[in-house]
């Protein structure tokens, strides 16, 4: 018997609403799979099993490792000048990363072992498998939080956790991540525990997670603002944890210089982005739309040139979806709960310059909680419109779509920022859907 039977005196009910539902998800997610897998030769795209099979046999390039190599080896000989002119500005190396990142490399090296590719190659094939768990984990919380699902339906719940973690598993981005050996995916699996923590009402965890992020994504950073601004004290105590001794460490490290000169590699970026169709950003749109540069073309060294529609254009959109992100959304009855936290992150993300498709593996977790956010919200906030906004978003950022790139050299290039469209899909549902009590239970309006 649960709680509430023997409070009560009467059995428990099971409730068994939302079981129709997600098995149509299930099937959903199973169909749309299996379709894009089929359809790929059509869509001049990999199958699907095909980029799987890069994870299972271990297969990734260096596309973060091999800069961070070349940085810390940098940091090791003898310079005049510092880390981002002279690895940076000078070899055209697209080091990205703040100085913070190298602390890894460090931690390996002073256990005896120079940090390696492979190595880095190992990690990685774990870190992906974890994702993939973490995904399901999260899945299945929601859903018993939700009680979308009877609590003694093993069946049930095992096919959550089972759909979801095939859904992440099979997500092009996440995907796309893993196979360019890209420190994105560690992220993707510390932003999936971090929704799985506020969820779980663990805002101190959460915040040493995403301080971990900042380390190597800086413009997480922002969540700071937005912890302040929904009084998420243990979330930021959590934060400075990890955040401020490893700064002051690696300042230690590095040197203060090489941090602030960092500053002038983000003004940089900020000022010119990149036109390689990949960034998934209003920046990246702006520039293929203007024709500055080819977008089918990555340059090993060299960004987008400088066009002040494009720097305007990019900065005045960040700031919009930045400001939305702190202000708009906290005047809602669920300010600081979990799709308080996630339209926060995911605008972050989309506001940088440069987000490229591997940046967007953070959507699996939320696409999960706007999917039982909708299976459980008042009747008359769920319209047939949500739903297939969700699952066309959930289509268009699952899956590569390279047939985009035959409008590259016309008008309609604007095609090949479907991601880019697909996650804005999925910031106007954050807005939009009404989170239902479950949720709200566990937001700064409950508690106010």
């Amino acid at each position: 018997m649960t709680d509430d039977s023997r409070r009560t005196g009467m059995p428990a009910k099971p409730i068994t609403g939302g079981l129709p539902a997600l098995w149509l998800a299930g099937l959903f997610v199973l169909g749309s799979i299996l379709l894009m897998d089929a359809a790929a030769p059509l869509l001049h795209a990999p199958p699907m099993h095909r980029l799987l099979r890069y994870w299972l046999h271990h297969r990734a390039d260096h596309d973060s490792w091999f800069p961070m190599i070349l940085a810390y080896a940098w940091l090791q000989e003898p310079h005049t000048g510092t880390l981002y002119q002279g690895l940076f500005f000078s070899e055209h190396v697209k080091f990205q990363y703040p100085p913070t990142a190298l602390l890894p490399l460090a931690a390996i090296e002073a256990l005896g072992r120079w940090p390696s590719e492979k190595v880095f190659n190992s990690i990685n094939w774990f870190v992906f498998a974890f994702t993939v768990l973490a995904a399901g984990a999260f899945a299945l919380v929601a859903a018993r939080r939700a009680e979308a699902i009877p609590v003694q339906a093993r069946l049930a719940s095992a096919s959550v956790a089972v759909v979801a973690a095939l859904a992440t598993a099979a997500f092009f981005p996440l995907i796309r991540s893993y196979v360019l050996g890209q420190a994105q995916t560690a992220i993707d699996l510390a932003f999936a525990l971090a929704c799985l923590c506020w969820l779980c009402d663990r805002r101190l965890a959460a915040g040493i997670l995403i301080g971990a992020i900042c380390l190597v994504k800086p413009q997480f950073a922002l969540l700071l603002l937005w912890g302040g601004f929904r009084r998420q004290w243990p979330f930021l105590i959590g934060w400075c944890i990890v955040a401020l001794p490893a700064l002051a460490l690696s300042i230690a490290l590095f040197g203060i210089t090489n941090h602030l000169d960092y500053l002038e590699e983000l003004r940089f970026i900020s000022s010119h982005g990149e036109t390689y169709y990949p960034n998934q950003s209003m920046n990246g749109l702006l520039n293929r739309m203007v024709m500055n540069g080819d977008s089918l073309v990555w340059s090993e060294g060299n960004f987008a040139p400088y066009h002040p529609l494009v720097h305007l254009g990019g900065l005045l959109t960040s700031a919009i979806l930045i400001l939305a992100a702190l202000f708009l959304r906290g005047r809602r009855p669920d300010r600081g709960g979990l799709l308080d936290f996630m339209t926060a992150t995911l605008t972050f993300t989309m506001a940088s310059p440069v987000a490229w498709e591997h940046h967007y593996g953070i959507l699996p977790p939320i696409l999960i909680a706007l999917l039982f956010a909708l299976l459980t919200a008042p009747a008359a906030g769920r319209t047939v419109w949500l739903w297939v906004a969700l699952a066309a978003a959930y289509v268009a950022s699952a899956n590569f779509f390279p047939i985009a790139n035959l409008a590259a050299a016309s008008w309609f290039n604007f095609v090949q920022s479907y991601l880019f469209f697909a996650a804005l899909a999925v910031l106007w549902l954050l807005y939009r859907v009404e989170a239902p009590d479950w949720l709200r239970r566990q937001s700064l309006g409950a508690r106010s």
